[in-house]
């Protein structure tokens, strides 16, 4: 364990760990736990204003993981139900509060929790660990149930956590899963996998032109997007405008002219990023006579696609690249709607009309329909899988 650096909890906690017991979910000193968490990452967060720990921190409070609670308790009426045991969850870096929502999740299923950070430490990471370790000292109990830990790629380290655990939990790219998957788990422990997913929004283009002020807009639209450099899987990388083409056109114009002034102001380009984006740019246009980059900025790349096919999620680039589509109907999306595609974002057009148009057009794809700004908030349902089911044991009498 020379090659382990733990960031909460030492060797000693690792060997103890199941003698831990699970506790029961949503159960009350796991809510005090987190409310301590969350009001600590509050003022934590004073100097930093991070919108991704003001998220996390939200989550995190007694009020909603009361709502939580509530919700399950009516789903699971006359079940009786306890945490499995030991939980290992792997996080990749490109969303650095993600494994704080992991960790959470797992706590409030009952677990006790064995985490992997990645190699690279990120300022968020650091916050909330320090905002964490505040919390464990002002109520020790925890120290002997959540060990945080950071090492390379050993596959033996791997192998040992995935041995003790009685849950597997990875967030990562396609390869990484199957690398990790490698290390074998005891027979019947169950696993969650959350791969490589992309995302869409849908914008009505009558409903862009009827706005007046495009603010609110703009600062959702910036949020799934920028916030984490378009790297989460549920931030859009393409928009699919409806209306008729000459709506298309005009509203396209004024949100973009608009989109491009409040990123400007609001984004920081990386160097490497900007020149990504501009390789990805030409090289599609160059092998895609269908396709055409219209605009490419360091800030914004956007390429219009006429048709669209289930290749382009594989063409994707982070930082501000965006195919665009359009139709007077949704169908010419529903290319793309495959098991590939995540979340649909909505400006302007009824979730619930959409949902009900993709159950009778049969797309495969699909997993969440939120407002627009609202692509990154994390829920206990994720990528159409319900986290509990996986976290929780049910005893049947």
């Amino acid at each position: 364990m020379e090659q382990i650096q733990f960031l909460t909890g030492d060797a000693d906690t690792l060997n103890e760990l199941y003698r831990q017991k699970p506790y029961i979910p949503f159960a009350q000193q796991t809510i005090v736990f987190l409310d301590a968490f969350y009001q600590t990452l509050r003022k934590e967060n004073q100097s930093l204003q991070a919108a991704d720990i003001a998220a996390l921190a939200f989550w995190c409070r007694r009020s909603h993981l009361y709502h939580l609670r509530d919700d399950y308790e009516r789903k699971w009426q006359g079940m009786i139900r306890l945490g499995r045991g030991i939980s290992f969850h792997i996080v990749p870096s490109n969303i650095p509060v993600l494994f704080a929502f992991s960790m959470a999740t797992a706590l409030l299923a009952g677990n006790t929790v064995i985490l992997r950070l990645p190699e690279k430490s990120t300022v968020q990471e650091e916050l909330i660990l320090s905002a964490l370790k505040q919390v464990m000292e002002q109520q020790p109990e925890w120290k002997k149930r959540i060990v945080i830990v950071r090492y390379g790629h050993r596959k033996d380290v791997t192998d040992t956590f995935s041995q003790m655990c009685q849950v597997r939990v990875i967030w990562g790219g396609d390869n990484s899963i199957l690398e990790i998957q490698q290390s074998k788990l005891q027979p019947g422990t169950p696993e969650l996998t959350f791969a490589d997913r992309r995302s869409a929004a849908v914008f009505s283009a009558e409903y862009i032109l009827t706005t007046e002020n495009l603010t609110d807009i703009l600062r959702g639209f910036y949020n799934d997007t920028y916030l984490n450099d378009q790297n989460a899987c549920s931030s859009p990388s393409l928009i699919y405008w409806t209306g008729k083409k000459d709506e298309v056109y005009a509203a396209r114009k004024k949100f973009w002219t608009a989109a491009f002034d409040y990123i400007q102001a609001h984004y920081k380009v990386d160097a490497h990023i900007a020149v990504q984006k501009w390789e990805q740019a030409l090289y599609l246009a160059a092998i895609n006579p269908t396709i055409t980059m219209e605009k490419c900025e360091n800030a914004v790349v956007l390429m219009q696609c006429p048709e669209l096919t289930e290749e382009l999620w594989e063409q994707t680039v982070p930082g501000g690249f965006f195919f665009e589509s359009s139709g007077e109907t949704l169908s010419g999306l529903y290319p793309v709607l495959t098991g590939k595609c995540q979340t649909l974002t909505c400006v302007g057009v009824n979730r619930n009309q959409i949902a009900l148009e993709l159950l009778e057009a049969g797309v495969s794809g699909v997993d969440r329909i939120v407002k627009n700004g609202h692509a990154l908030d994390f829920s206990l349902i994720w990528d159409g899988k319900d986290l509990m089911e996986y976290l929780i044991k049910i005893i049947s009498v």
